[in-house]
């Protein structure tokens, strides 16, 4: 009887044992990776309007493969839509993303919204366009990790080879992006800089075009009527330089004035190679997309990430 009864003790004992291995940490793969959360990023363009974030994207899905975290695309209608993007960050707040990755469309503007999910405990990686620093400051927000280019180092690339190839003598215009944009700005003066490099280079118009095409073939057509006698101008976008080019093309000067861009989209490399643009710059944008996400993880990790992480700019000629 005794061991009977010892037999029956040890029976259940061993099964208990195995009933709190299968819930253990141990190797049971597939009920560790249930257990798991999927993390959720928060990835805010500007637009999927313009190619440059639609390479953004990209890198940005390939680093959320790799790293097995969910992405949450949304953007504004045009890269103007700023209102439209503070709005995706409010809900992105209510509806708990694990961390937010953001190009923003107004440098300051985001600026709020965005003290409001760090103040609600989500990660913030902003990515292209960099945060306004004053702005950011007066509002008590934290430092933010930025992943992007030197737009300044980026503007005077274009700016230096434009000059160039005009042999430092000629009159030049500037299409501007939105103004007041730390992207923009940095482009312009970047331009500006090389251009101050050439005493006998004349600045003779400097204006905005939004980033728009449209705008930027409106633009340019004031800019070749106050100016018919202009050698070159720089665009701080290639979807701008599309437009310029159309009114250049409209008053038969294809190719006779140069026109230097930014962000070596697949067409703005077609029209090097036709000769109707000089050059673009390459500030490659699925590498920001791709290093966003990342550090991202990794914040929500808890683990270090840079402050700054600048791609390799290229000035594509042909």
């Amino acid at each position: 009887m005794y061991k009977k009864t010892l037999a029956i003790l040890v029976g259940v004992g061993l099964m208990a044992s195995l009933v709190t291995g299968c819930g253990s940490s141990g190797g049971d793969k597939p009920a560790a990776k249930t257990d798991k959360k999927e993390l959720k990023i928060g990835f805010v363009m500007k637009t999927l309007s313009n190619p440059f974030f639609i390479s953004m994207e990209k890198g940005a899905q390939k680093a959320g493969k790799e790293l097995g975290v969910k992405l949450e695309v949304q953007v504004g209608q045009e890269e103007t839509s700023i209102e439209q993007q503070i709005a995706i960050v409010e809900n992105m707040i209510v509806t708990k993303v694990d961390a937010i990755c953001i190009a923003p469309g107004g440098s300051k503007e985001i600026v709020p919204v965005l003290k409001k999910a760090q103040d609600a405990g989500i990660p913030i990686i902003n990515i292209d366009n960099r945060i306004d620093g004053d702005a950011a400051k007066a509002a008590g927000l934290k430092p933010i990790p930025y992943v992007g280019a030197s737009n300044i180092d980026g503007g005077y690339l274009a700016g230096k080879y434009l000059a160039e190839q005009l042999k430092g003598k000629g009159k030049v215009a500037i299409i501007e992006g939105i103004q007041g944009v730390d992207n923009a700005e940095g482009r312009k003066n970047g331009a500006k800089k090389a251009f101050a490099e050439y005493k006998d280079i004349q600045i003779v118009a400097s204006q905005s075009a939004n980033w728009k095409t449209e705008e930027g073939l409106n633009v340019m057509t004031n800019i070749l009527q106050a100016n018919p006698d202009l050698n070159g101008v720089f665009c701080a976008n290639d979807m701008m330089a599309f437009g310029a080019i159309q009114a250049i093309d409209g008053v038969g000067k294809s190719g006779k004035i140069i026109v230097t861009a930014y962000d070596a989209l697949d067409q703005a490399k077609v029209y090097i190679k036709e000769g109707k643009m000089a050059s673009t710059v390459d500030q490659k944008p699925d590498d920001q997309g791709y290093y966003g996400v990342k550090y991202a993880v990794d914040l929500i990790n808890k683990k270090e990430v840079p402050m700054e992480y600048m791609v390799k700019l290229e000035n594509i000629t042909k």
